[in-house]
């Protein structure tokens, strides 16, 4: 169901005590979120372009956001045996964009990652930069780490006093319900807990069908400890087994959605991997386990899976 973000008569009226503003998000930015269903820490990280358009493999820490603060609102164990914290990035461009685009983490294996209809990416649009220009439209009290906001999402004394700010209360509707899912309307479970892994999707609106799939720009992952490292483009693909009947290989490997995959093969390793020849596909990235073939009379060989683009 779409949701329309709404700003009620009793909340404007914080808007006459004008405060000190702890970030300056716009369409474009990278929202980083810790939740625990009490409250929300949320970070602006700056410009999606940090994380688009590097090359595959291309890796960073992320530095720009601040463990202590999230450590100070949580406690010191943010693991699932301690807090279970959980964490997301999310991004949108303007809803005026020629080519409208949200970027939202990703903790499900990666099969249902697909392209919305245009009304269901004005939905995504409208969580995300809600969740953006809430604080400053609430008067959210600011804190002493730049870019940051700490939102109780519960209760109506002080500690849910701003709770319509909330990452939960926007992406959910005020109802609390389906937030790991972006209130529903991702098609995926955005959030993971500490540690854990997020893949990071680019998610275009279109109006063909089937619908065709989205774009993984890389993953990011959180230690323990609070160390968060992105790496650009899909992971390698794993070689899972090689069966053999008469003279030809059956090679199975992993995949993820979008892109095409080849086999590359050689029968000597002193050959450079990248000059490998490709002797079968393409075959489309689904988020499966898939295989390919190629006939050889060779006795012995070795073979790679590899990707396009």
């Amino acid at each position: 169901m779409k949701k329309t973000f709404q700003i009620t008569l009793a909340a404007l009226g914080l808007l006459a005590v004008p405060l000190a503003r702890a970030w300056t998000y716009q369409d474009g930015d990278v929202l980083l979120i810790f939740r625990d269903g009490t409250y929300d820490v949320e970070f602006d990280l700056g410009n999606i372009s940090q994380f688009t358009g590097k090359t595959n493999g291309y890796t960073a820490v992320v530095s720009n956001w601040s463990l202590p603060l999230v450590t100070s609102t949580f406690g010191p164990d943010l693991t699932t045996n301690g807090d279970g914290v959980e964490v997301l990035l999310v991004a949108t461009t303007p809803s005026t964009d020629p080519n409208p685009t949200a970027w939202l983490s990703s903790s499900e294996p990666n099969t249902t990652a697909y392209s919305p209809s245009p009304s269901g990416w004005g939905v995504i649009y409208s969580a995300i930069n809600g969740v953006g220009i809430s604080p400053k439209i609430y008067n959210v009290p600011t804190n002493s780490v730049a870019q940051s906001y700490v939102i109780g999402t519960i209760g109506s004394g002080n500690a849910g006093k701003y709770k319509y700010a909330s990452y939960d209360y926007i992406v959910s509707g005020g109802t609390y319900n389906g937030i790991p899912q972006l209130g529903g309307e991702a098609p995926f479970i955005v959030e993971q807990n500490i540690p854990g892994t997020l893949d990071f999707w680019s998610i275009q609106a279109t109006g063909s069908t089937p619908l065709p799939p989205d774009t993984l720009v890389g993953t990011f992952n959180i230690t323990a400890n609070g160390v968060l490292t992105f790496v650009a483009g899909p992971p390698p693909s794993n070689i899972l087994g090689i069966t053999r009947s008469g003279g030809t290989d059956t090679v199975s490997f992993t995949t993820r959605v979008g892109g095409h995959y080849w086999l590359a093969y050689t029968n000597t390793l002193a050959a450079p991997v990248s000059s490998w020849p490709l002797v079968s596909g393409p075959y489309p990235g689904d988020g499966h386990n898939d295989s390919l073939t190629h006939a050889t009379s060779d006795s012995s060989g070795f073979y790679r899976a590899v990707r396009s683009p």
